[in-house]
């Protein structure tokens, strides 16, 4: 059965807006000083780690310091809390989108037929790895594409490799454009959120690297709580994990690594949802 969105909800925290206004124009004047130099997700978790923590952050990983922690957290009793900033977006996904550039580029150049065609990529398309190959795919659809243009009847669409179709439109001004590519999420079927959200955090080597960062930097800085920040994308194969409502959190089983205090995922949706040990989610609106 699927879920209901709308029932099950986890509890919801203070507003981003009135967070936003807990700390004074002088705080975050001077976060923004302090993360001046700082990469956009950095500087985007500072923020709101602050706001919601009411802690001052500080950009620890700096000046080559490859092994320490992203920032650290003030906190009024002069201890310090810990914080590692990473994104679930996939890399190859990536690597994939850049290349369709590429691939339209040099597809304009293999293509000699007289229609114009629209290239849609469906779900579990993914580009060569190398020039040569993609020149070598090109060329392929390029064959395809004339051949469905030469046809009495012309197919619309026409498959012009795995995962790739054409459709014929009359109103571009190349022959050749990328219509669609499909985001390539992997099917979760009814698998419960919060057990795919575990696996993810237990198989990951990049959340591996930093919760690894977290225990060394817990020693040294007597941290007392350590944060992972994860920024959530909607595409490739973490973009399962963006989450869509707030009734995923009671979704399943939550099995967090034994290092971590807190979990924070932000997917630029206007919410904001986090984990602490002590009383489990909330989520946090704008």
């Amino acid at each position: 059965m699927p879920r209901n969105l709308l029932n099950g909800w986890c509890p919801e925290g203070t507003s981003v807006e009135n967070a936003w206004l807990s700390i004074s124009q002088d705080a975050h004047r001077e976060r923004d000083l302090e993360f001046l130099t700082a990469e956009g997700g950095e500087v985007r978790a500072a923020a709101y780690l602050q706001i919601f923590t009411q802690l001052r952050p500080r950009l620890e990983d700096t000046d080559g310091r490859q092994v320490a922690v992203d920032l650290t957290l003030e906190r009024a009793d002069g201890y310090f809390e810990i914080a590692e900033v990473t994104s679930t977006l996939d890399r190859n996904f990536l690597r994939d989108s850049n290349q369709l550039r590429h691939f339209e580029r040099q597809l304009q150049d293999d293509y000699v037929g007289t229609a114009s065609w629209a290239l849609a990529f469906e779900h579990g398309w993914a580009m060569p790895a190398t020039r040569a190959e993609i020149r070598q795919l090109s060329r392929e659809v390029a064959a395809q594409l004339m051949v469905a243009d030469r046809a009495a009847e012309r197919a619309n669409p026409v498959q012009v490799a795995p995962d790739i179709f054409a459709f014929q439109h009359t109103s571009a001004a190349r022959p050749i454009t990328i219509g669609s590519w499909n985001s390539n999420i992997p099917f979760s079927a009814d698998q419960p959120y919060l057990d795919r959200l575990s696996t993810y955090l237990a198989e990951s080597e990049l959340v591996a690297s930093k919760l690894s960062k977290l225990e060394l930097e817990s020693d040294r800085l007597n941290a007392r709580r350590r944060h992972l920040y994860l920024l959530m994308a909607g595409s490739g194969e973490g973009g399962g994990l963006l989450p869509s409502s707030p009734s995923y959190f009671t979704w399943g089983e939550f099995r967090y690594p034994l290092l971590l205090t807190d979990l924070w995922l932000d997917g630029g949706t206007g919410e904001i949802y986090h984990w602490a040990d002590i009383d489990g989610w909330k989520f946090h609106r704008t």
